[in-house]
């Protein structure tokens, strides 16, 4: 027989036992199975996982406009590579040419730089002669550009009384060692002969 109070006694755990679930559901963050218009949990967990998922897709927009900005080049190399493109590509001879220019300028600034010391010994005619005072000549009257003479020099004596001029200068690159030697064998009259002992690159 029909019994209205045993029906809505089931109805009414029925929506208990729903509710229960439904919250269960949500504080593990689940989904709910019963659903439906008559399942108060059911209204409560559509809304939240909506709301939820409308923050993410508002997201996502702002996301890619910041990658936007970052991928965009203020400084950007359009100008350079059009410059690039109306030059005419550098051939395998030109290429070779400009790197054999370019090696060749370097080694020329370096020998600018390149300064040289040399020393010498040169030897009066005799005893009677002023050896400081030849060794002034030498270093006043024989100048060159790029040439500095030491300054001072040491006498040793080579033999019977006689001492010899040992002295120092350094030149540059474009001097010629030898050519000064000539210069100081040119004072014929005071200098007997003029010897090279050492070279050394600076």
């Amino acid at each position: 027989p029909y019994c209205p109070k045993m029906i809505a006694t089931y109805d009414l755990k029925y929506d208990e036992f729903s509710m229960a679930l439904g919250y269960a559901m949500m504080s593990f963050g689940g989904e709910t199975v019963a659903t439906g218009a008559g399942n108060p949990a059911a209204k409560a967990v559509a809304p939240a996982k909506k709301a939820k998922k409308e923050k993410k897709e508002a997201k996502k927009p702002a996301k890619k406009e910041e990658d936007d900005d970052d991928d965009f080049d203020v400084f950007g190399d359009d100008d350079d590579e059009e410059e690039d493109a109306g030059k005419p590509k550098e051939t395998r001879a030109e290429m070779l040419e400009r790197l054999k220019k370019e090696a060749n300028d370097r080694l020329i600034a370096k020998a600018a730089k390149q300064r040289t010391m040399v020393a010498i010994e040169v030897k009066p005619w005799d005893t009677e002669q002023d050896l400081n005072q030849l060794w002034k000549k030498i270093t006043t009257e024989i100048t060159q550009e790029g040439v500095k003479w030491g300054e001072n020099c040491h006498l040793v004596e080579v033999a019977f009384g006689i001492k010899k001029i040992c002295m120092s200068f350094v030149m540059g690159a474009n001097n010629s060692s030898d050519e000064i030697i000539e210069q100081i064998e040119a004072l014929e009259d005071e200098v007997q002969s003029v010897e090279m002992t050492s070279m050394n690159v600076l």
